[in-house]
């Protein structure tokens, strides 16, 4: 076989992928994956059970899944033979192999593997998990020479991943910048390849009765605007700042109707809630909780305007781009790749900066003006059609597959 003539196997490595699990980068994964099944690609996931009940290994959209049980996951001596075992069977295969990696403990686990690492890889930086790590454990309280410790063997294995690959795919430039921050040094290929979004599945509704029905179903009044935000309820997200911003809100022009709907769920459900409860929010803050997938499109269509308030990291933001896509105006604080996509758009999206006061100025300004922001919402859908589809984000991927067997 001459490998050069062929498409390789694709082994692609994920601590977590849809439609096991839900969140941004699982769901790239598992979008980008199917759509190379579709071209004509083997793609075999690597993955860990977030719960037990998942079958060992099963085909999903035509993605074959191999997860490791839950248990053995959470011990790293375990984890670390898990992933040799099943790495070796597969590369004894008589076919030529590529490695997509888009989680670096298990990208790095893997590099122990000498046939491994003989095959051509490429490193998808999500975004930077010593960050988001940093903020997690800071949020815990995690003792200093503990948290020192973590963080140090967190940038040794994102370094093993990037070491060892051909390539380096981004999703805005924010993220490159940061990786640049930690690793200057060797440079292997790197592009830019931003997130995407179904942008069939995702798209503006006409269908007045199941939008009334959604608004009903959340106690969104007749007249009332609808606010709604998609966030896993984790540091970071800035939900916080965003619930003092409608105290604000509410305190300052009680005359105005509104209700912000908080759709996910996460480790910090419980301080939010409080948070609204203290403030006397009930009226005016809807916690959803998750939101099946199937849904989540009639919550776009049913929405006035989407809110991005992170407060740190923000890669990329696939919310982001669902909601564009939804023709759903989106406002945001200029965090990271949220910056990128909506400046594109009008720069009168991004709050002035991630504090409260800035988000309650702006949701103010929307809340008493909307028709600004309302005519927005054409360019919205258009700059999703132009730049986010799945497809065309599937067809730059391709490229760079290609491009690297071309250079194993």
């Amino acid at each position: 076989m001459d490998p050069l003539k062929e498409k390789p196997a694709i082994l692609s490595l994920q601590y977590h992928s849809y439609p096991d699990a839900m969140g941004g980068a699982w769901n790239l994964t598992h979008a980008i994956n199917k759509r190379l099944v579709d071209r004509g690609y083997r793609v075999v996931l690597i993955t860990c059970k977030p719960e037990e009940k998942l079958l060992d290994r099963e085909i999903v959209d035509g993605v074959e899944f191999d997860r490791i049980p839950n248990a053995l996951s959470k011990n790293p001596i375990r984890l670390w033979f898990a992933i040799r075992k099943r790495i070796k069977k597969y590369l004894i295969e008589d076919e030529p192999w590529i490695a997509h990696v888009h989680n670096p403990l298990v990208g790095a686990f893997a590099i122990a593997i000498k046939k491994y690492r003989k095959i051509p890889k490429i490193y998808h930086f999500h975004s930077s998990w010593y960050d988001e790590e940093k903020i997690n454990l800071t949020e815990t309280n995690e003792v200093a020479i503990n948290l020192y410790v973590r963080l140090k063997i967190i940038r040794w294995l994102e370094w093993v991943c990037y070491h060892y690959s051909k390539s380096i795919l981004f999703l805005s430039d924010y993220t490159r910048k940061r990786f640049l921050n930690y690793f200057p040094f060797r440079k292997p290929r790197m592009r830019i390849i931003p997130g995407g979004t179904d942008i069939e599945k995702f798209c503006p509704s006409e269908n007045t009765n199941e939008i009334n029905e959604i608004r009903k179903k959340l106690g969104i009044p007749n007249g009332y605007k609808f606010l709604l935000t998609v966030r896993r309820l984790e540091a970071r997200m800035g939900l916080d700042n965003l619930i003092t911003a409608i105290a604000e809100i509410v305190n300052q022009s009680p005359e105005l109707k509104f209700k912000l709907v908080i759709a996910g769920k996460g480790s910090l459900e419980g301080r939010l809630k409080s948070q609204v409860m203290l403030t006397g929010l009930d009226n005016h803050i809807h916690f959803s909780g998750f939101v099946p997938d199937e849904f989540l499109p009639k919550y776009y269509a049913a929405a006035d305007i989407f809110i991005m308030p992170t407060e740190f990291i923000e890669g990329f933001g696939i919310a982001t781009v669902e909601a564009l896509s939804s023709g759903l105006p989106v406002i945001g604080t200029p965090i990271g790749g949220t910056t990128e996509i909506l400046e594109s758009i009008d720069k009168k999206l991004l709050f002035k900066d991630e504090k409260a006061k800035s988000m309650a100025e702006k949701i103010e300004w929307f809340l008493k003006t909307p028709d600004y922001i309302f005519s927005l919402r054409s360019k919205c859908r258009e700059e999703a059609l132009k730049k986010y589809s799945w497809d065309l984000v599937t067809d730059r991927v391709e490229e760079e597959l290609k491009l690297i067997w071309g250079k194993k």
